[in-house]
């Protein structure tokens, strides 16, 4: 290609796609840069082996430590652990083998080690919350992605410090890839965590809950030529799945599942580049009602053509066709987090996090995926799955691409996994090598990492019915959805969802119970919280739970699955009886929801006390009365204050109503305030107000509201009646600037924030 033509192909193609966000042009002068099929790439991970496939490094995100373990000739052993900073996610190594670096997501920092010496030689101050880091293939630069600060760090290797930082390169960015193209010059293609609302004329609320309403996102920074510029990941039209009815298009429950679902990619956690393409792995959002578990949520994988920078428009549904399956074979491919290929081939492998299996993937000439699904009944189709450890993350393959090494969070071990050339069908697990160690059993460590592992698990233990009987579990339907699937490391994942109770935006839960507990609490034989001592909020917008073990029910009907109960007993929401103490497994699930999740980090903490507009935001924070329902030690006023179940006489519709509030945020005409109830269309609830959300690290859960109608926290303070509900009426922040500066504020709150009384 041309000098000319390339730049001219480049910004045409920019020019005729309004889903491509040119948001930096090209400097003038020097040519534009070009991919070339067989370019040199890397991508980031939490595990990555040396260029002579001597050793493998692996993070232990809960130990804070980099694991080294010799691989070469299968000799399969750990040789040296190294401590590292708070919480590392991914680790990368210079194309030399002589340094790692080291994200440590909660200190902020990168750690760059000496593979020889194998110890730590400088720690790196970057952005809030790295994530991803990736090696440039001439090994002069470090790229990290900075989760809450929305930036991406580069580090020069020759220094080893930061020699530039890139603003605004999207909403919770994560993985990484890069090529490096014939110019020297390094492209950088950066997932976002979280799918982000789609640039139409719709409004927001029509939008919100629908199954196309948003898009999955790609930054794409180029360094010489400098350019920065968004990629869109278009929705899915059709998954192979229907359902019964839709709720926004007001087509009630028949009986007939008739009604074809879309999905979006959401949840991406990594970036790979095969040939001219890029693959990302996703959970698709399928967010319209009804709540049917097998149209909620998918498992796609996704594919940029880096010819034109564009969405290939080839995402596959790893699900469909698996519903062919016989039992006992049966298990869908939940939560795709990461995918490797072969160098030599067109064969891949996808980790699925939720069901601790690597996916045989091929691409056929054009790159097209396929998993070789059954297309019917009878039909065995060609899907290869293998079995790794517990909760896996993330995976490299060798240079002979002989051996596969997979990255296990829960089981925190290494699985090997023989992947030569011959019959895919004979892949299999050779070896399991222990990366850190685990928490010594009966504490309330150990409880708290069951939990973990029940949250991000579709499997959990064998059940009785066909639907749970292994390789499923009770967990879901064979192995449909997890705790993960709506809440990535506990947390939220920017969705609408058009649940029973009407839209409904997913709670992020590390405001369930108040950090840290204060004296007094109480768990029970099980480390389950035990109410109303252990202080705990109320549960879910219209206060409809409260205990966290009420969530059997999501298990049960969200998923699909057989659930954790197995007294016989009924499962209610409130009453007629508590269900804590019911099983071990449950209790242990909800103790990790209310004491193991970690609050993320705003990028604002370093600066909260000292910079003028966040301390002006805090006073008028105050004097209009905020904390009248933001306040005490969680951010909210809602408290569990009985012991479950709770009386009958407080319960109206479902609701627990003296924790609701009305706030304005309630609009019965919206186009999504809508429920299906049996076999109707009926209006959302909302009329008697909602349950008081919490504001720790509100910053990280942007839209708003219960429907998601408030697309930032400045639209959250517009509404006139929400923003006075404190002060009597009287409207305290009646200007523009006054808002602004309490948006800063609350985009300042996390768990170091004082709290008001």
């Amino acid at each position: 290609m041309s000098q000319i033509s390339n730049r001219r192909g480049l910004l045409l193609a920019a020019m005729a796609l309004p889903a491509l966000v040119l948001l930096l042009t090209v400097y003038s002068g020097g040519r534009s840069s070009a991919f070339q099929s067989g370019a040199p790439t890397a991508y980031s991970g939490p595990i990555a082996i040396t260029p002579d496939d001597k050793f493998v490094w692996v993070v232990n995100p809960k130990n804070n430590s980099v694991s080294v373990l010799r691989v070469e000739g299968d000799i399969n052993t750990k040789v040296a652990t190294i401590r590292v900073g708070k919480e590392p996610r991914s680790v990368a190594i210079t194309p030399n083998g002589k340094r790692a670096y080291v994200t440590n997501m909660a200190a902020g920092t990168v750690s760059v080690i000496d593979t020889v010496s194998r110890s730590v030689i400088k720690t790196i101050k970057v952005g809030t919350e790295p994530f991803g880091c990736v090696v440039s293939p001439n090994g002069k630069k470090v790229f990290v992605t900075n989760q809450s600060s929305n930036s991406l760090s580069v580090i020069g290797t020759g220094t080893n410090s930061v020699i530039l930082t890139v603003p605004s390169i999207g909403i919770k960015p994560r993985g990484l890839a890069v090529f490096q193209d014939f110019e020297g010059g390094n492209n950088v293609y950066i997932t976002q965590l979280i799918a982000r609302i789609r640039n139409d004329a719709r409004p927001a609320v029509e939008k919100e809950g629908r199954d196309d309403g948003y898009e999955g996102r790609v930054a794409l920074y180029r360094d010489n030529p400098v350019l920065k510029t968004t990629l869109i990941l278009n929705p899915m039209a059709d998954t192979g799945f229907k359902s019964d009815g839709s709720t926004l298009d007001n087509i009630p429950p028949d009986g007939v599942f008739e009604f074809p679902t879309g999905a979006f990619p959401n949840l991406m956690s990594s970036i790979v580049i095969k040939g001219n393409r890029a693959y990302i792995p996703a959970t698709g959002s399928s967010p319209n009602g009804p709540v049917r578990f097998n149209v909620n949520v998918q498992s796609l994988l996704c594919s940029l053509d880096l010819a034109d920078n564009v969405d290939s428009n080839e995402t596959i549904n790893m699900n469909s066709g698996v519903q062919f399956e016989p039992v006992g074979t049966r298990l869908f491919n939940t939560n795709p987090i990461a995918v490797a290929f072969k160098k030599s081939t067109s064969e891949g492998f996808v980790v699925l996090a939720a069901t601790n299996r690597l996916l045989r993937v091929v691409l056929d000439a054009d790159g097209t995926p396929t998993i070789n699904a059954p297309t019917g009944p009878g039909d065995p189709g060609g899907i290869v799955r293998v079995e790794v450890g517990k909760n896996p993350q993330g995976i490299v393959l060798n240079s002979t691409d002989t051996r596969a090494y997979v990255m296990n969070f829960i089981s925190r071990d290494v699985s090997v996994v023989d992947i030569q050339d011959g019959s895919p069908t004979k892949f299999q697990e050779i070896d399991r090598i222990v990366s850190a160690a685990q928490p010594t059993a009966g504490t309330l460590v150990a409880i708290i990492h069951r939990g973990n592992e029940l949250f991000n698990t579709a499997i959990g233990p064998a059940g009785t019915n066909d639907n749970a009987l292994p390789p499923a579990g009770r967990m879901s339907d064979f192995g449909w959805g997890s705790c993960y699937s709506c809440h990535p490391d506990g947390l939220t994942d920017g969705v609408t969802w058009m649940f029973p109770d009407g839209p409904r935006q997913t709670t992020s839960m590390e405001s369930t119970g108040e950090h840290p507990q204060p004296p007094g609490s109480k768990l029970n034989g099980n480390g389950a919280p035990l109410l109303p001592d252990f202080k705990q909020r109320v549960l879910n917008w219209s206060a409809v739970r409260d205990e966290i073990q009420d969530f059997e029910l999501n298990i049960r009907g969200v998923s699909g699955g057989q659930g954790l109960i197995t007294d016989g007993g009924a499962v209610g929401n409130l009453t007629p009886t508590a269900n804590t103490g019911r099983s071990a497994d449950l209790d242990a699930l909800a103790a990790y929801i209310a004491m193991g999740i970690r609050a993320p980090i705003s990028p604002f903490r370093s600066i909260a006390s000292t910079d003028s507009v966040i301390l002006e935001g805090r006073k008028l924070f105050d004097q209009a009365g905020c904390d009248v329902c933001h306040g005490g030690p969680n951010w909210t006023r809602s408290r569990v204050n009985f012991t479950p179940p709770p009386d009958t006489s407080g319960i109206v519709d479902g609701q627990l109503v003296a924790f609701l509030n009305k706030v304005g945020t309630f609009d019965a005409g919206a186009f999504n305030e809508k429920r299906t109830a049996g076999t109707s269309i009926v209006t959302a609830r909302g009329t008697d107000g909602f349950n008081i959300p919490s504001l720790l690290s509100v910053f990280a859960g942007n839209p708003f509201n219960h429907n998601g109608a408030a697309q930032s926290l400045e639209a959250v303070l517009n509404n006139l009646t929400h923003r006075t509900a404190g002060s009597g009426g009287v409207d305290k922040l009646d200007t523009a600037a006054k808002r602004s500066r309490v948006a800063k504020f609350l985009r300042s709150i996390d768990a170091a924030t004082p709290t008001f009384p």
